[in-house]
């Protein structure tokens, strides 16, 4: 047994081991809001325990989206109540995520009958052998509907999906 993975010839000057243990959660039922506020995704959150304070935490967020037309939805991702990976850009009346979901229909593409994916990762420096969690939250500009694992019409046709989105977060000896 071991709590760091050093390969046999040592490690390249700068780099760090491999990984420890792998946690995932997944999301296979629906969730919708048309909160202007941050609310919680549920279902979107995964906890891991850290076997080495000096460890990093690799988190990748899967996420299946639809909702209505001219979506803007910036969302937050939460270690315990603290965001990480939150944008600098801007310091007025603009919005700093950790990433946005959104949805234009430029080009005439009935983006409400689709499902979007998109894929968000991060290396994290929790710094503690605590029980850390991560989860999602996200709000939807001028409350338009937001979806995760459907599209926001549903026309009861076979090419109506119902999807999948994940969390998976990897221990990275350090």
């Amino acid at each position: 047994r071991t709590n760091r993975i050093i390969p046999r010839d040592g490690l390249p000057s700068g780099s760090a081991g491999g990984i420890i243990q792998v946690r995932q959660t997944l999301k296979t039922d629906s969730f919708h809001t048309t909160s202007q506020t941050y609310t919680d995704i549920t279902g979107m959150n995964i906890s891991i325990t850290p076997t080495r304070s000096d460890s990093k935490i690799l988190l990748q967020c899967n996420i299946q989206f639809g909702g209505a037309l001219n979506l803007y939805a910036p969302v937050r991702l939460l270690r315990d109540s603290t965001h990480i990976g939150q944008s600098t850009v801007y310091s007025g009346g603009q919005t700093n995520a950790t990433f946005s979901l959104n949805l234009t229909d430029v080009s005439g593409t009935a983006s409400q009958y689709k499902i979007f994916s998109t894929v968000y990762q991060i290396l994290d420096s929790p710094a503690t052998t605590s029980t850390v969690t991560y989860k999602l939250q996200v709000s939807s500009w001028a409350g338009r509907n937001f979806y995760i694992n459907r599209s926001e019409q549903d026309s009861g046709a076979a090419w109506t999906h119902g999807t999948s989105s994940s969390m998976t977060a990897m221990e990275v000896s350090g």
